[in-house]
């Protein structure tokens, strides 16, 4: 439970952040057209590849596994036995493992509540340091609605029909610790849209890995957030090296943070693309996002989306709204095919990827207003030439092989049971180990 003085701390935290100097590296602009600012915000000298679901888990487990002095560990959902054994035998070796979960995360399972409750524990148990992100509502708790002023909404159709982000009972009333990486020895990382609960496996994710000066502005993105969360100290030490030829650069989305680089940097490549927009989105809702890629069309760049379709008694998904302007504009988009693990059990396109002729965005953060404006989110924005191809292919390859113009009939879903004392997640740390 969020006291007092863990609010004073996230607000004093926040309002020293440049004193503190653990700002990550911002993207600098004054007006979305400006594009003499590109150059800024990309850092140098960064070894990038781009990994897709298996190989995404693959990578993460092989870092684990190279540890020697830390593992800095961000992630909105884990409740994986697997990896938590993972973490507690480099524990066990010395390695100091740090945790940041979000105390809202599986709030709408009860199997899988029960089980997050079990490994958090398990983890706190065996020397791992877990903390929870601040559980604090938002000022407005119907959150898609805030600080929409001034971006024209209206020309989109009734801001009602654009939910700004998903709809679970208890998510759309609070901030999410949303993000999505590892950090090892600070020299090493993987950002990426996949979570580590049970069923994320089997959805489509992607992400990257990435070695270089930019893992240094990831370390101090982790010790703000570890600290804000109620951890230890400060204790950030700069150890990345220049490994390659690579630019890329972190992007953080955060309602906290005086700068937003994550939204900043996907207004900036809509507004001023030239040739093509492709997104692969599992969400794609935020009004005025949509509103620039009608201009993108508009002034002639290719724009090519993939939707995914899924539904639950909790999820009344945005993207058959979005779906309907982006057709009205004759913008082309294709559905996600779900594959079937069982009558009730399918699987998500899961991603949150951008391709803006020669950049790349990819990380934590849905296309919506709470994903871009509200939640904390990790992402990276790149132009390496390889990772625009491996981005490029694998978008082409799920438009091609793993979409259709319309949404499969999905079976209806099963509504879930209610959890024992949902309204409170700092049960989440607080279960006894039996």
């Amino acid at each position: 439970m969020v006291n007092n003085g863990i609010l004073n701390l996230e607000l004093k935290i926040v309002n020293n952040i440049e004193k503190r100097k653990i700002m990550i590296n911002s993207v600098k602009l004054n007006t979305l057209n400006d594009k003499n600012n590109i150059k800024d915000y990309y850092k140098d000298g960064n070894k990038l590849d781009f990994l897709v679901n298996e190989d995404l888990t693959a990578k993460e487990i092989e870092l684990i596994n190279q540890a020697k002095d830390t593992i800095h560990i961000a992630k909105f959902s884990f409740n994986n036995p697997l990896l938590a054994n993972l973490l507690v035998k480099k524990a066990k070796e010395g390695v100091k493992v740090r945790v940041v979960v979000d105390p809202l995360s599986s709030n709408f399972s009860p199997s899988e509540w029960n089980l997050k409750k079990y490994i958090i524990n398990y983890l706190k148990h065996n020397n791992v340091e877990v903390v929870e992100f601040p559980f604090v509502p938002l000022e407005n708790k119907n959150s898609e609605n805030i600080n929409l002023e001034n971006k024209n909404v209206n020309s989109l159709g009734d801001l009602n029909e654009i939910k700004g982000d998903s709809n679970l009972k208890e998510y759309i009333k609070y901030q999410l610790m949303h993000a999505k990486y590892i950090v090892i020895d600070g020299k090493k990382a993987v950002v990426s849209s996949l979570n580590w609960s049970n069923r994320s496996f089997k959805n489509i994710d992607c992400g990257l890995y990435v070695e270089g000066p930019v893992i240094d502005d990831l370390e101090k993105e982790f010790w703000f957030l570890f600290k804000r969360s109620g951890g230890s100290d400060y204790e950030y030490t700069p150890r990345a090296e220049i490994v390659g030829n690579s630019k890329a650069s972190l992007l953080i989305a955060d309602k906290n943070f005086p700068k937003d680089s994550y939204r900043a940097a996907v207004y900036r490549a809509v507004s001023n693309a030239k040739k093509k927009i492709l997104i692969s989105a599992f969400v794609l809702s935020d009004p005025y996002l949509i509103k620039l890629l009608i201009r993108a069309k508009n002034r002639g760049v290719n724009i090519k989306v993939i939707l995914d379709p899924n539904k639950s008694d909790t999820y009344d998904n945005p993207n058959y709204k979005t779906a309907k302007i982006l057709k009205d504009n004759k913008i082309s988009y294709r559905w996600f095919k779900p594959n079937s693990y069982s009558d009730v059990e399918f699987n998500m396109l899961h991603t949150k990827l951008m391709i803006v002729d020669d950049e790349v965005i990819v990380g934590s953060g849905n296309f919506s207003h709470k994903g871009l404006d509200v939640n904390h989110e990790v992402g990276l924005i790149t132009n390496d030439k390889n990772i625009l191809k491996k981005a490029t292919d694998f978008f082409n390859n799920v438009w091609k092989n793993n979409t259709s113009l319309e949404p499969i009939s999905l079976p209806a879903p099963t509504p879930n049971p209610p959890i024992d004392n949902p309204k409170n997640p700092s049960l989440v740390l607080n279960y006894p180990v039996s």
